[in-house]
């Protein structure tokens, strides 16, 4: 016999009770979300909605354990992984929806992952003294110059385009 620390145990009945009981199930990713707007964006759906961070395979397990009384589950199940949040909820799922898109909010962009957008660079004043961010941003091929003692780009720059890898540069 496999002994498993306890509070595995306990964590897959706590989210067994919880997908049994909750009529509205859902995954979220939460890769590259950064501790302090993950903070913040549980702040925001706290009292309506549940969020739970574990182990895949423990949410796996929990699902199992549900799966013959709630069809479509199993579906869920191939869902969850990587790194993922369980959401249960009362509410109603377009509401869950809407509640979810409302904690979204902009982050700094990270060499390595996917652009969500194009990024651009307007042109204009910037609040750089003059000084060697002048050459990084050359050698990113944005046009920057000094003027009236501040760094200046000339023109508008797409950096990245949606869904292209953002250089580690």
């Amino acid at each position: 016999m496999v002994n498993v620390a306890q509070w595995k145990v306990d964590r897959v009945n706590n989210l067994t009770e919880s997908i049994a009981s909750s009529p509205v199930i859902g995954i979220v990713e939460i890769h590259g979300i950064p501790a302090k707007q993950f903070a913040k964006m549980r702040a925001r759906l706290r009292g309506s909605v549940t969020l739970y961070v574990t182990k895949v395979t423990l949410i796996h397990r929990a699902i199992d354990n549900v799966a013959e009384n709630r069809p479509g589950l199993d579906e869920l199940k191939a869902l969850a992984t990587g790194q993922i949040g369980l959401v249960t909820t009362e509410e109603n799922p377009f509401k869950l929806y809407k509640m979810m898109e409302k904690t979204k909010t902009p982050s700094p962009a990270k060499g390595g992952e996917l652009a969500p957008n194009d990024i651009v660079i307007k042109a204009g004043d910037t609040s750089f003294k003059p000084g060697p961010v002048i050459r990084e941003f050359q050698q990113v091929g944005i046009p920057a110059v000094i003027e009236r003692g501040k760094v200046t780009i000339k023109k508008k720059k797409v950096l990245v385009k949606e869904g292209e890898p953002i250089p580690k540069d």
